[in-house]
């Protein structure tokens, strides 16, 4: 299980630790649904592509690592592209802040809140999901936390 901390109060960038390779951090930019993703001692990108079909890439130098598509005109859905891997990532509930990571008709992971008046979170998944799809899975869920609260940027 995968433990993420925000770095303050106030912060929505996060320390992941549980990881086999040691701690991962999830970076937003000021003002923007982009940030990256530290881990294993790579820095990978996370750029929006779009505005109404909107989609992220995550880059690792000049290679497309994964992309993941907004679902519908609400966008608290993704589908996620790992490889030759399709997950879905799913708000379990229309006003829950928990996702579940779907690969095909499968749960194969959950994203929750430790409680619903924190930013802490957890991330457990099955070794179908590798740890990058779970990291990245959780910036998209956390890009969604941060824009439904009244701290995010305009």
């Amino acid at each position: 299980m995968l433990k993420c901390t925000p770095h303050s109060v106030f912060s929505w960038n996060y320390v992941v630790s549980g990881l086999a390779r040691g701690d991962a951090q999830i970076m937003f930019e000021p003002f923007s649904d982009q940030g990256s993703i530290l881990f294993n001692d790579s820095r990978l990108v996370v750029r929006k592509k779009g505005w109404v079909n909107a989609c992220w890439t995550l880059e690792q130098g000049e290679n497309i690592v994964a992309v993941a598509k907004k679902r519908g005109i609400a966008g608290r859905s993704f589908d996620l592209t790992w490889g030759k891997d399709a997950f879905l990532l799913k708000q379990q509930a229309l006003i829950a802040r928990g996702y579940d990571i779907l690969l095909g008709d499968a749960v194969v992971g959950t994203i929750e809140p430790e409680h619903p008046l924190t930013r802490k979170a957890h991330v457990e998944c099955e070794a179908a999901a590798a740890d990058i799809v779970q990291l990245f899975s959780f910036w998209l869920v956390a890009m969604v936390w941060r824009s439904t609260t009244d701290t995010s940027p305009a």
